[in-house]
């Protein structure tokens, strides 16, 4: 499945609102992976070509704004469980571990 030109922009635009309702930067949300900023602005931006990647993160906002008592703005695009999507493995997703060397290929 890929999304559309419109669902590629929205998507980035509520990761990057509900990175600054969490007060958090590409940076900040590298380090809890332990990989660049730049390697998360490649996911944020829909550009890792690793299709779980984005849903890893997602994950990680949903669960910053539980702990922090944040309203995040609903994904539209990447909403429900990933586990339900045919075409993404949840073992990658569960694992929420980001390869540096494997965005942007």
């Amino acid at each position: 499945m890929s999304l559309t030109t419109a669902q590629r922009a929205a998507t980035i635009r509520e990761f990057r609102e509900n990175m600054r309702r969490l007060g958090l930067d590409a940076d900040d949300i590298g380090r809890a992976f332990h990989v660049p900023g730049t390697v998360i602005e490649t996911i944020v931006n829909l550009e890792s070509g690793v299709l779980e990647y984005p849903w890893i993160i997602r994950g990680y906002l949903l669960d910053r704004a539980a702990e922090q008592d944040v309203e995040l703005t609903p994904f539209t695009a990447l909403r429900g469980d990933p586990h339900d999507y045919w075409f993404l493995d949840g073992r990658v997703i569960d694992a929420a571990v980001i390869d540096a060397d494997s965005v942007g290929r």
